[in-house]
């Protein structure tokens, strides 16, 4: 049986798979999916370090302070902060109906989140 940190990498491995996916679709591409899974596999990866540490959080889908939760154990990830801080400004746009994320921005939200999962999965022993 999965621990929840182990289902919530899952989780967090399955959104970033759609979002690098669906950037490579050829045929009418959805970006704003892509931005919407990169941003959620960031979530996740959070969620999945801060129960691993045993460190409470609140109801939030707010990256940075998601990642302020996790400075104690892993202050290297101060690095992340500007990438997350874009992810999260990135994830509210998206709210607005008229926002549409062309193909060079769905790349860099793709890549910010890889970014990042490559290091928390490592902090995790899943690497």
């Amino acid at each position: 049986m999965m621990t929840l940190t182990e289902a919530w990498a899952c989780k967090a491995e399955a959104d970033l798979e759609t979002a690098r996916r669906e950037l490579h679709v050829e045929e009418k591409p959805n970006y704003e999916a892509v931005c919407f899974h990169a941003q959620q596999s960031t979530l996740r990866y959070l969620k999945a370090h801060l129960l691993k540490a045993d460190t409470p959080f609140p109801s939030t889908t707010h990256l940075v302070v998601l990642l302020e939760l996790c400075m104690n154990d892993e202050p290297e990830w101060e690095d992340f902060r500007p990438h997350l801080r874009s992810l999260n400004h990135l994830a509210a746009q998206l709210e607005d109906p008229e926002c549409l994320p062309d193909g060079p921005t769905a790349a860099e939200a793709y890549s910010l989140a890889k970014g990042f999962r490559d290091k928390v999965r490592i902090a995790l022993g899943l690497d």
